[in-house]
């Protein structure tokens, strides 16, 4: 395969890529950590790599729908910012999601997968179910967090454009 075919999300699908990652990692001697927090469930992952693939699609999907929205709010510079940290706020909500809220992106996945591959895309009705969720899973309090962090960003960069001192 050449370089430029090269596809990490494909690793995803390969069992023997989570084999031989594993054995690598129980021949560290030091302490080594794998994605965010699988803690106690990294065996569990390890044992059922599709399972962790589905995982993996299925935070893709939050990420794009997330992307998506905050885009529409067209924050311009605080735009990155803001994608940053709500999708960090999402990550950590969605370890513990409401059953309905588990369900309905349940539901999204199992669309997704039985969608021919290449051919499921975030269509305006999957956007705003996520969005819809993305409103039961965030509290009010990561919202203002959130469009704080786009606020402090638009004040850093006119404050680098004026060259004014970083404590005005």
């Amino acid at each position: 395969m050449a370089q430029d075919d090269f596809n990490f999300m494909d690793l995803l699908e390969d069992d023997a890529w989570f084999e031989v990652t594993a054995r690598r990692e129980d021949s560290v001697t030091g302490k080594a950590l794998v994605g965010h927090g699988w803690g106690t469930h990294l065996g569990a992952v390890i044992a059922n790599p599709k399972s962790f693939s589905h995982i993996a699609q299925l935070r893709s999907m939050v990420v794009q729908a997330w992307q998506q929205l905050v885009t529409e709010w067209d924050l311009g510079i605080g735009s990155e910012a803001a994608t940053a940290k709500g999708q960090e706020l999402i990550m950590t909500r969605l370890h513990q999601p409401e059953p309905a809220v588990q369900e309905a992106l349940m539901a999204l996945l199992a669309m997704k997968l039985s969608a021919p591959q290449g051919e499921w895309e975030m269509t305006d009705a999957v956007h705003a179910q996520i969005c819809r969720g993305f409103s039961q899973v965030l509290r009010p309090e990561d919202w203002y967090v959130i469009a704080i962090s786009a606020a402090q960003a638009v004040q850093n960069h006119v404050k680098r454009q004026v060259q004014l001192p970083k404590s005005a």
